[in-house]
């Protein structure tokens, strides 16, 4: 009886422990960061910010009464954000530009530093595209097993190569590029401003869930928030001792439109429903019935975008919400398979 005490004691204890001094330690950083940067002085950049996520970003930090810069590509909805907000924050000032272009992201960050009279305090970036299909299926890849031969009267074995590789290919180029080498290049142009002008400046990534664990149809994505995962883990380590703080989010599902700009859907099923008409939207809504996945329990973007706030303010290196998806990195850790067959279960590969 006595050694089960114990031992109920010591498990308790080992997880109980790095729990509280997690929560010490976050403490101390906001109690830290809002002492050097009130939130009203507070200058913010949020890449993205014309819909989701980022438009939920732009409202928090104005009803804060930050100085902000808000970038997306559609500027009517910047514009829009800019008319709502304009009277809230410290200072509002949208800046059109393609995050993809190298020359939009050089004249992105020097309007941004314009407008935020040269300094920078935090970069959010949570621009960002994903994938909806089956890898086989974007290539063309026959997978079927009923008609296996030992040989083949072929002898260029055509019959054997998938029918369209080159959209699995352009698909992965253009989702690399919106994922992870426009966040690297916007982090090459902002970081000698936040090193120089902030007392503690903050890079703060959206990621994925699925830059930590693989899902079914969700393959090139997978990749491209796995690659950002790698490189801004590794750029904290290296930019720590400057005073700059790399943070990266991984939600898990959130309750909003990406799915419908879906680089790897066919044109006809990837309306903008954000401008499109009512019949528009409704029809695409329908036709995308068929994506794999679910967003019951998913977060709301306002939800989601707390979290990421909350992040930023804590200095936290790694946030994944909500909490409970933390349980699947453990999982994963001790179990595998399970986790594998939970996702299986999700996108209906069982």
């Amino acid at each position: 009886m006595l050694s089960s005490v114990v031992l109920a004691a010591t498990v308790t204890a080992t997880v109980a422990l790095p729990v509280l001094v997690s929560s010490i330690i976050r403490r101390r950083r906001i109690i830290e960061r809002i002492s050097l940067i009130p939130h009203d002085k507070e200058r913010v950049v949020i890449i993205g910010a014309s819909s989701g996520i980022g438009l939920e970003l732009a409202r928090i930090y104005a009803h804060r009464h930050a100085h902000l810069v808000i970038v997306a590509r559609r500027e009517e909805l910047l514009e829009q954000l800019v008319q709502e907000l304009g009277t809230i924050a410290g200072s509002i000032h949208a800046v059109q530009g393609d995050i993809t272009a190298p020359e939009d992201v050089r004249r992105i960050t020097i309007e941004s530093l314009g407008a935020l009279r040269g300094g920078i305090d935090t970069l959010i970036i949570c621009a960002g595209v994903i994938s909806v299909l089956p890898f086989e299926e974007l290539a063309g890849i026959n997978c079927t097993t009923a008609n296996r031969t030992l040989s083949s009267d072929n002898a260029e074995y055509t019959h054997l190569i998938p029918a369209n590789p080159q959209a699995a290919l352009e698909a992965s180029i253009k989702i690399m590029n919106v994922n992870y080498h426009a966040p690297l290049n916007l982090t090459s142009h902002f970081l000698p401003a936040l090193i120089q002008t902030s007392s503690a400046g903050n890079i703060i990534v959206v990621s994925s869930m699925a830059g930590k664990i693989g899902a079914p149809t969700r393959s090139i994505y997978c990749a491209s928030k796995h690659a950002a995962q790698g490189f801004f883990d590794a750029l904290g380590m290296e930019v720590e001792r400057t005073g700059v703080h790399v943070g990266i989010v991984s939600p898990g599902t959130v309750d909003t439109d990406l799915r419908q700009s879906a680089v790897d859907l066919p044109k006809s099923e990837a309306y903008d429903l954000s401008s499109s008409s009512s019949a528009q939207a409704n029809t695409s809504r329908s036709e995308l019935k068929r994506i794999a996945g679910t967003k019951k329990g998913a977060m709301t973007a306002h939800a989601c975008a707390e979290g990421i706030v909350r992040a930023s303010d804590y200095r936290q290196h790694d946030a994944v919400m909500p909490w409970f998806y933390q349980m699947s990195l453990i999982l994963n850790l001790i179990s595998p398979p399970l986790v594998r067959w939970l996702a299986k279960k999700k996108y209906g590969y069982l």
